[in-house]
């Protein structure tokens, strides 16, 4: 009665929760054998099946890192020696190199959680010893764990002990262990009842905060904070955010928190909205765990309209603390960290934040106007010279193409290194100069330091990943282009930009099935978007479905305002086809835009090659070089100027540009 009574008092303060615990003891009170399904951090290990997931997603392990982790999350936070290891993994009796074969599968399981031994998040080296699992785990996993054992530990010296006890004596060890195993059961199950209610959350979408103030021209401010938000949250290792340009598209929708967990991936959803009262800027916010739609906090910030700045960095500091982050003081001083005192400055640069994210050509020029401004009022803002940097990349972007991309890309360097001399730190800021510098100036093999120190700096920035696997595709370094891509799709992963940017790095690879399955997934979230239909089409014609292309070709020149370099890759469709009529009545189109805007010569090369006409294309392939055009680096990759290849003027072209085999 003594001993009940003693158990009771920890678990009345859990007021109900005490009676959920015991129902679970009860339930995992049985006979279980091995350890089943474990979960921590964005990983799923399900041991039934011998798979690991993350994020649902499944991913290749062999089986020695797998019973390896097994082992280790068996006992987490002890040491698992590598002479355990040896045992359960190579008996006596095997023949093989041990340390090598340990340290292999130890470095394919830490490649499989994306860790590292110098930073472990997860398996953590103990020189000479072993490992140690020092991740989070969800739930009472020893309820389940049975520790892998050697022949040599379940018979021996303990088992003639126990023969050698009277039958009496191992009758009362047997009812005494049982009740410490009740014991141990219900503490370690109403631990995870607390931890429940207090898990740490690791991944988080934030939703645009509704402008509730009675000006509409104030949409700029409610759209800039929650960004800022969002990009400051991102920097954080241990924290998936995802991406701005996924989350603006669920501006002004009703918001269904469940749906949004379950198609975004995350574990708890940040909603909002900004209010005005005189001088007085207002922001309602709440977080929610979208397991069971419940409010983690709800709060209010009140600034003044000349110290906007300052409700970024509450939020920023509040979420983090709310979702549990134990965060290093390096990471505490990024989130407070204020880039300006201007309020001028500050609005200014929100403004051109708006702008730049409409990615419409008028929208391009307005944000390079008001990070000008930005700067004008604070000449130190390194914010808004990285941002007046993407605008530049924008210009001269094959997306856009509103200037020559040597001009565009080298003012886009010039901004990128004024924001870092302005502040060394700023992901931004050296993600941009690394697109500008491979995109300008040749010196491409030399920038991969910039893309690692700026992903380094924000982990969790969709866009530097993007940029990275385009860099990574005109290496030639195939297998990392497709991994960065898709580290980009996780962090936006309902953005049909992302879902393109996928197609691109497919369609570059040969991969046309591929192109065509990501095209399907995309048109499921956006019917309209013009470039998934323009991806669709060059895959169509790179398989010879020309009926196919042409239909997507044509769908993704009307609902893009007839883009030129849709508008060239249609009119290469028509004269491969056949119809050189109409492949000759897009080049006199184009011909009359250049004589509007800028037209970039690559796009009349693609018409030129589909025609026939070798020599024009080639003379616009090199105006495309002069002209220091993006596409120069596909030449080596674009299966549609296979018909120049043999050509010794391509071939120097290739030589020039200095692109790997």
């Amino acid at each position: 009665m003594a001993l009940l009574t003693s158990l009771r008092s920890p678990f009345e303060k859990l007021g109900q929760n005490s009676k959920v615990s015991i129902i679970r003891v009860a339930a995992m009170d049985r006979p279980h054998g091995e350890m089943r399904l474990v979960q921590f951090g964005p990983f799923e290990a399900n041991f039934t099946t011998g798979e690991l997931r993350k994020h649902g997603i499944r991913l290749k392990l062999q089986d020695q890192p797998l019973q390896i982790l097994k082992m280790l999350l068996a006992r987490p936070g002890e040491l698992v020696t590598r002479e355990e290891i040896r045992q359960n993994l190579w008996p006596s009796g095997t023949f093989v190199d041990f340390d090598n074969g340990l340290n292999a599968a130890v470095n394919r399981l830490r490649e499989a959680l994306s860790d590292s031994a110098e930073n472990a998040k997860f398996i953590e080296t103990l020189p000479r010893r072993g490992y140690r699992f020092v991740g989070v785990l969800e739930g009472a996993v020893p309820a389940h764990v049975q520790m892998p054992q050697s022949a040599d530990s379940i018979s021996g010296v303990g088992e003639k002990a126990a023969q050698a006890r009277p039958w009496w004596h191992r009758k009362t060890v047997v009812v005494s262990t049982g009740v410490v195993v009740v014991v141990l059961l219900v503490l370690l199950t109403s631990f995870a009842v607390l931890r429940g209610q207090h898990r740490v959350i690791d991944s988080v979408a934030i939703l645009p905060f509704v402008n509730a103030t009675p000006d509409a021209g104030e949409e700029y401010l409610s759209e800039g904070i929650t960004e800022s938000v969002t990009n400051s949250l991102s920097q954080l290792p241990n924290l998936r955010v995802v991406a701005w340009t996924t989350m603006s598209r669920y501006k002004g929708k009703e918001a269904e928190f469940q749906k949004i967990g379950k198609d975004l991936r995350v574990r708890a959803v940040l909603s909002g909205k900004l209010l005005q009262r005189g001088d007085t800027l207002i922001v309602e916010a709440e977080l929610v765990d979208v397991a069971n739609s419940s409010e983690l906090w709800g709060g209010q910030y009140r600034h003044k309209m000349a110290d906007a700045f300052a409700l970024q960095e509450d939020l920023s500091s509040e979420i983090s603390e709310r979702l549990r982050i134990r965060l290093t003081a390096e990471e505490k001083q990024r989130l407070s960290k204020r880039f300006t005192e201007s309020a001028e400055a500050y609005q200014s640069y929100l403004k051109g934040l708006y702008f730049w994210n409409k990615w419409t050509e008028d929208g391009v020029r307005k944000s390079i106007d008001y990070f000008q401004q930005a700067i004008h009022a604070d000449p130190n803002y390194a914010l808004a010279y990285a941002g007046l940097a993407n605008s530049y990349i924008s210009m001269g972007d094959f997306g856009v193409g509103l200037q020559l991309p040597k001009e565009a890309n080298s003012a886009a360097e010039e901004a990128a290194r004024k924001a870092l001399s302005s502040d060394e730190t700023l992901a931004a800021g050296h993600a941009a100069l690394a697109m500008s510098r491979f995109r300008c100036d040749g010196e491409w093999r030399g920038v991969e330091s910039e893309f690692k120190r700026a992903i380094e700096l924000n982990p969790g920035s969709a866009t530097t990943h993007h940029w990275y696997s385009h860099y990574l595709l005109a290496l030639g370094r195939k297998e990392e282009a497709i991994a960065e891509g898709e580290r980009a799709y996780d962090l936006s992963p309902v953005d049909p930009e992302m879902g393109v940017h996928m197609q691109f790095l497919y369609l570059f690879l040969h991969r046309y099935d591929d192109v065509i399955e990501q095209g399907r997934k995309t048109l499921e979230l956006d019917p309209n978007f013009s470039e998934t239909h323009f991806m669709n089409g060059q895959a169509y014609e790179l398989e010879h479905r020309y009926k196919a292309a042409r239909s997507e070709l044509q769908a993704a020149a009307d609902l893009s305002g007839r883009r030129s370099m849709i508008v060239a890759s249609l009119g290469h469709l028509l004269a491969v086809s056949g119809d050189r009529r109409g492949a000759k009545k897009i080049l006199a189109e184009l011909e009359a835009l250049s004589r509007r805007r800028y037209v970039p010569s690559f796009e009349k090369a693609l018409v030129n090659v589909g025609l026939g006409d070798n020599e024009e294309a080639l003379r616009n392939l090199e105006k495309a070089y002069q002209e220091g055009s993006h596409w120069m680096f596909t030449l080596q990759l674009d299966a549609r100027l296979d018909p120049l290849r043999s050509d010794a003027r391509f071939q120097d072209l290739l030589r020039r540009i200095d692109l790997p085999d």
